[in-house]
């Protein structure tokens, strides 16, 4: 009797022990299987806050949200009456101080000045220089024009308004060259390339889009053990905006 009741609690336990594995290795298989599609990202490659330089009254502001640009064009202007007048008074100075400089070296080949008066003539002239090169910078600050081809994603502020330097005018992004942001699994690093390329399925315009991975991150996170990756559409989208998410598949 007792061995049969001992029979009978190893058959149990061999049992429990067998459908445990069993589970925790179909629990295992499963995730496996779910890892090969991973939630994306669209990002643009570039974007940036473009800020004031200088001070002053804003003018024209040539583009609104969402309209497009391309590089070179004029995004804000500023009044810049002051700016001018102030550099053409400091380009004056430097021609003025340029010709007093070549008049004391004349005077020093006559034995009519001497070396110290040229010395501090030269300083002179090299202080109005470097004035004007000041003054011909802030000049340049009235005009803010595109780095690049893109869109405009948000204006902080409104023609005729007076601000400051260093002031956030207006946002852009390049949407001509979108990125794709994952999150992978580390173990997934032994198998992928920077060239691994994959499907990303859009889930605003319900398609699907040949990419491939350009970046892997050099970091992985120790709480989720997960690394960051970026990949680029072979062919960019005319469909596919920047925010908008899908699926990867590999």
């Amino acid at each position: 009797m007792t061995n049969t009741m001992t029979s009978k609690c190893l058959l149990i336990i061999c049992a429990c022990f067998i459908s445990g594995v069993s589970s925790q290795d179909l629990s295992y298989n499963s995730s496996i299987s779910n890892i090969e599609n991973i939630r994306g990202l669209v990002k643009p490659k570039s974007r940036a806050v473009l800020s004031s330089e200088i001070s002053g009254k804003i003018v024209e502001i040539r583009y609104g949200l969402g309209e497009r640009f391309n590089e070179g064009d004029l995004l804000v202007r500023f009044d810049c009456e002051r700016y001018m007048a102030d550099l053409a008074s400091a380009n004056a100075k430097f021609t003025v101080e340029s010709k007093k400089y070549e008049n004391y070296k004349k005077l020093l080949e006559l034995n009519a000045t001497s070396d110290i008066d040229v010395e501090v003539s030269l300083a002179e002239m090299e202080m109005a220089r470097a004035e004007a090169t000041i003054r011909r910078i802030f000049a340049n600050g009235c005009s803010i024009n595109a780095p690049y081809n893109g869109r405009v994603t948000d204006v902080f502020v409104n023609e005729f308004e007076t601000v400051l330097a260093d002031q956030e005018l207006i946002s852009i992004l390049n949407d001509q060259l979108l990125v794709i942001e994952l999150i992978i699994p580390s173990t997934w690093l032994m198998d992928m390339n920077a060239s691994e390329e994959f499907i990303f399925s859009v889930d605003e315009t319900g398609r699907e889009y040949a990419a491939k991975i350009t970046q892997i991150g050099a970091i992985v996170d120790p709480v989720s053990q997960t690394v960051r990756l970026i990949g680029e559409f072979l062919d960019t989208p005319d469909d596919v905006l920047s925010g908008m998410s899908g699926t990867a598949t590999f």
